[in-house]
């Protein structure tokens, strides 16, 4: 599968800062020092863009559909818990079987109400119910999240569902930004921010481009079906509620009368 010709690069970026701090545009007439100095402006800039500041009424942080794909996980018989993927920052909304397990989703809860269901019983089953928890970390890595299962899984069960996924970082080899080429003006514009404020002390052009690029982004992004997803796990209260609802099968309702 081929990139389009227009798709923006990681080289593309070193030119944009470089020419901007007055380094020039080819990276190998760069010392190690101002090599270092465009990465780091070019690596803020991305965080920026990946997770904006408020704008023109929008709230900050502002969630990308492009950084929410999904994934499938399949427990393991008997464990408890299982490690999430490092990149992964948080499940969005409930876990759903595969096509050919008739079950409904395992809903996302608290960790004290999953505890508490397992002080109740550890029995085993269809998981009903899950709960996302960070893991202890000593800081010779980041910190990492695992998913806590009730009941315990039975069996080896296929489950699908959408997170929120951790970009990485800009390199050589890996040299293309998440969002595709319908933001690569924002982009640079957020690395050309970044670096003016930082390299010159002000808020200038840039920035001001930025913010304008930004506010178009997102209402692109919205008609290409993005959401904001705040808390996707369901409140204790309606905790007893759902799972009064829940069995081996989807309910079903005709005429009053429900199976």
């Amino acid at each position: 599968m081929s990139e389009s010709t227009l798709s923006l690069k990681y080289s593309d970026l070193q030119a944009e800062v470089g020419g901007f701090l007055g380094y020039g545009v080819d990276p190998s007439a760069w010392s190690a020092e101002k090599a270092a100095e465009v990465d780091r402006y070019i690596q803020s800039g991305l965080r920026q863009f990946y997770y904006p500041p408020a704008v023109n009424g929008i709230e900050a942080a502002y969630e990308w559909s492009f950084l929410k794909p999904t994934a499938t996980i399949t427990t393991a018989v008997g464990d408890a818990e299982q490690d999430l993927p490092d990149a992964l920052g948080r499940i969005l909304g409930d876990l759903h079987f595969d096509v050919d397990v008739h079950n409904v989703p395992i809903v996302q809860v608290s960790e004290a109400r999953i505890l508490a269901l397992l002080q109740q019983s550890e029995s085993t089953g269809k998981p009903q119910y899950a709960a996302v928890r960070s893991k202890a970390s000593d800081g010779t890595t980041g910190q990492r999240l695992e998913i806590a299962w009730w009941p315990i899984p039975d069996a080896a069960y296929i489950l699908t569902y959408r997170y929120e996924a951790f970009a990485g970082k800009l390199t050589g080899s890996k040299q293309y930004p998440l969002g595709g080429m319908r933001h690569s003006e924002l982009i640079v514009e957020s690395c050309l921010a970044v670096a003016e404020q930082k390299a010159n002390d002000e808020k200038g052009i840039h920035t001001e481009r930025f913010m304008e690029l930004l506010a178009s982004g997102i209402a692109q992004d919205r008609k290409a079906g993005a959401r904001y997803y705040g808390h996707m796990g369901a409140q204790e209260d309606d905790v007893v509620t759902r799972g009064q609802a829940r069995g081996d099968s989807y309910p079903v309702t005709y005429k009053g009368a429900t199976w």
